[in-house]
Formats: structure tokens, C-alpha cells, sequence
């Protein structure tokens, strides 16, 4: 969607908004991505209060589980905390990018997408819609 280079005391942040909506958006913040909840949207200038966007991190977006080294950038896609699956996107045998979504899940009474950050095919599937999950449980294995 968007990509912003920010300096913060002195420090560099890339910013790249991959998804925004009213109440959640996408963005990974110098390669880490996270799933943010929009909490409130406040304008502070002018004479009448409108809403203005004030986000909040919920929960880091899964980090692709590096096993022992092996072809290609495999990963294990785990749960960044508990929730029930939602929906699948993928099925084995797909090829996927890094940063493409591959499941929603709902935590926290909050729909959560995950996004795979390593590319290649999928060789497992270890969830299915309504399946709840563990923080950490190995839910898509990519080789």
C-alpha cells in the first residue's frame, strides 16, 4: 500500500503499510510485521473533535521458525498467540511469497491475518477452520 522511511531520535524505521482498514491494519516495521488494532481515531486540531487513527501492536505477525539449515528458506509458520483458525488459504503444494497471507485467525475476539515470512511450497498443513491453537503451534510448513 505504502512504505514510509521515518527517523525517530535519531534512529531509521521503514515502515510499510501492506493492509488498513477501520478497525486493523497490516505493517511491518524495518522487516518485522505486526497485525495492529485500531483502537480510536482523535483529531486534536480545530474547533470540533474528529476521529483520527491511534493504533496500538496486538500481536507480532508470525517469525517463520528457522529449522536446522535446509533448502531454500524453510520455515515453520507458528501461532503468534492463541486463537481458533478461520480460514485457510493455502493448501499443500502451493508456492508462496514472503509476505503472502496464508491464514486468518481469531484472537483476542479480533480476526488476525497471517502472513508467511519465507517463500517456497508448502508441504504441511497442521490446521483446519475451527481448529484452536496454542501460542507457538506449528500451524503451515513451508520447504
Amino acid at each position: 500500500m505504502r512504505k514510509y522511511e521515518l527517523t525517530i531520535n535519531d534512529k531509521a524505521f521503514t515502515v510499510d503499510v501492506k493492509e488498513f482498514s477501520t478497525e486493523t491494519a497490516v505493517i511491518e516495521v524495518n522487516g518485522t510485521a505486526y497485525n495492529v488494532e485500531i483502537n480510536d481515531v482523535i483529531n486534536t486540531q480545530g474547533p470540533t473533535a474528529a476521529k483520527r487513527p491511534v493504533a496500538r501492536k496486538v500481536a507480532a505477525a508470525p517469525a517463520a521458525a528457522a529449522p536446522a539449515p535446509s533448502s531454500g528458506g524453510a520455515g515453520a509458520v507458528t501461532a503468534p498467540i492463541p486463537g481458533s483458525i478461520m480460514e485457510v488459504y493455502v493448501k499443500e503444494g502451493d508456492t508462496v511469497a514472503e509476505g503472502q497471507k496464508i491464514l486468518k485467525m481469531e484472537a483476542m475476539k479480533m480476526e488476525n491475518i497471517i502472513i508467511t515470512t519465507v517463500g517456497g511450497t508448502v508441504t504441511a498443513i497442521k490446521v483446519a477452520a475451527g481448529d484452536t491453537v496454542n501460542q507457538g503451534q506449528e500451524m503451515v510448513v513451508i520447504g
